[in-house]
């Protein structure tokens, strides 16, 4: 197998784009400057910053070009990642390194207050030195004269961002994370907290949130499920986390999006690898490995069984040329074939095989122990089913359908029953029509609390366009009495 280091021609290609035409105003030793000639950037300093980007995952939000775009579905509305290229109309070609940093660590840029949906809270641990190249590679990048086709639509009244500052006071003071932070006294664990917890911004997704949506940070990492995908937990827990899981399983899913053909990347997770943990070095994907393994060990309940079993009890999976199609032969000509064996024969096995041994050559994984039927909670399993995955999400991975609009919920339900029980070594599974359902049309809901709030402040609005007319009335009656009475 390639290395996520062996396998980058492709992706190595736009990080060392830098249009030499590009003039730069900043000094200081990021600038090569020679008499008579315009400054230009260090190159080390260019490479620096492109890694700093993709590390930081710029790309999985703000697209390759940096025009921006991606949409975040949260319960108080759409969140549209603005345009970070050079623009100066409409990107951040007119920001000096300051103001990347007050972005970065406060969440402020020139002109307005950012959501928490962009990871400051995370961001503001970075180094001065990575934000410093991150600003010159930024500035050296094309721009994109356009404005992303829609944009952050919030109701009242979080569409006021100043309310961003309470949110600020209450959630952004000293993190309280477990011992293993960037001052550990291994290098190794150092570099891999420093990767995950501020870089990679794993929190963001995987450590559990308040009704506020602020970080549980006293539950570092122990899992949350986000726009309708369930991020589990990464401490090192043989059953719930990632106990059963080598530090090549874990090199591997980060610079690959899949390990040892039992667990493969999809959703929002996929979208990381691809735009950002795949071109990172083996050396900070193996310290970020580490550094998830030296985690307490937190059990949260949420499965019964690992996701994928220890190395030791991996069965490899194979398949001989024309396996398959004599499989299927065989079986279509069957008559006596139950409706769950007939769907997946119809529906999966030209794929994955009928007894599920994949076709691990091509790229179509093998569905025997893989942590997608495991997992007791069956959600990504049912994204997946629902609504397939694109070719290209993880290394070299083909297409697959979804079957939202071919199956009925209860045929899928039928189907997430079947590959569990059959493949997934689950006892029994329960998946119903109305678990399909529930996850083909999530639409975030907006916490008590902050439904509360929303509440409160139209109230307010209220009292205050009506409680105005009746004190300035009040008011002038009471001039008027006054001036009778005189």
């Amino acid at each position: 197998m390639l290395t996520a280091q062996q396998d980058r021609p492709l992706r190595t290609l736009l990080l060392s784009l830098a249009s030499p035409l590009v003039l730069l105003t900043i000094t200081g030793p990021a600038i090569a400057q020679s008499e008579g000639t315009a400054s230009r950037p260090d190159p080390s300093i260019l490479e620096r910053g492109a890694y700093v980007a993709r590390a930081a995952g710029c790309m999985s939000c703000h697209r390759e070009d940096l025009s921006g775009g991606y949409e975040v579905e949260t319960p108080m509305g759409t969140i549209v990642a603005s345009n970070i290229s050079s623009s100066v109309e409409h990107g951040i070609g007119g920001y000096t390194r300051d103001d990347l940093e007050a972005v970065l660590r406060r969440g402020v840029s020139p002109d307005r207050r950012l959501y928490p949906a962009m990871p400051y809270a995370s961001f503001r641990g970075m180094t001065d030195e990575d934000i410093d190249a991150l600003h010159v590679w930024l500035q050296a990048q094309d721009p994109v004269d356009r404005a992303p086709q829609t944009q952050t639509d919030l109701p009242f009244p979080f569409n006021i961002r100043t309310g961003v500052v309470a949110w600020n006071w209450l959630f952004l003071g000293e993190r309280d994370l477990p011992a293993l932070q960037t001052d550990a006294p291994d290098p190794e664990l150092a570099r891999g907290a420093y990767m995950v917890n501020n870089l990679g911004h794993c929190s963001e997704c995987h450590t559990p949130r308040n009704a506020f949506f602020g970080l549980k940070n006293d539950q570092h990492l122990q899992g949350e499920t986000m726009a309708g995908w369930l991020a589990p937990n990464l401490t090192p827990d043989p059953v719930t986390g990632l106990g059963t899981w080598s530090t090549q399983d874990i090199v591997d899913y980060l610079g690959n999006g899949q390990a040892d053909n039992v667990v493969q990347a999809a959703g929002p997770m996929a979208d990381f690898v691809k735009h950002s943990t795949s071109h990172l070095t083996d050396e900070d994907l193996t310290a970020m490995a580490r550094y998830l393994q030296a985690l307490p060990i937190v059990n949260t309940g949420m499965r019964d069984i690992p996701a994928i079993l220890p190395e030791a009890d991996r069965v490899p999976q194979e398949h001989s040329f024309n396996q398959i199609r004599e499989e299927m032969t065989l079986a279509l000509a069957r008559n006596d074939l139950a409706e769950p064996e007939r769907l997946y024969v119809t529906h999966c096995a030209a794929c994955h095989g009928v007894t599920g041994q994949g076709q691990t050559q091509a790229y179509y994984p093998p569905l025997n122990q893989n942590a997608a039927l495991r997992r007791t909670d069956t959600t990504n399993l049912l994204q997946v089913l629902l609504h397939g995955v694109e070719a290209g999400k993880i290394y070299r991975a083909p297409a697959m359908p979804g079957f939202n609009d071919e199956l009925t919920h209860a045929q899928i339900a039928v189907l997430a029953n079947y590959t569990r029980t059959t493949f997934g070594g689950r006892s029994e599974s329960a998946v119903t029509a109305e678990d399909v359902a529930e996850v083909a049309t999530f639409k975030p809901e907006m916490p008590l609390p902050l439904r509360a709030l929303q509440i409160a402040a139209w109230i307010g609005v209220i009292a205050l366009l009506v409680g105005v007319p009746l004190l300035v009335w009040w008011i002038l009656r009471r001039r008027r009495s006054n001036e009778q009475e005189a």
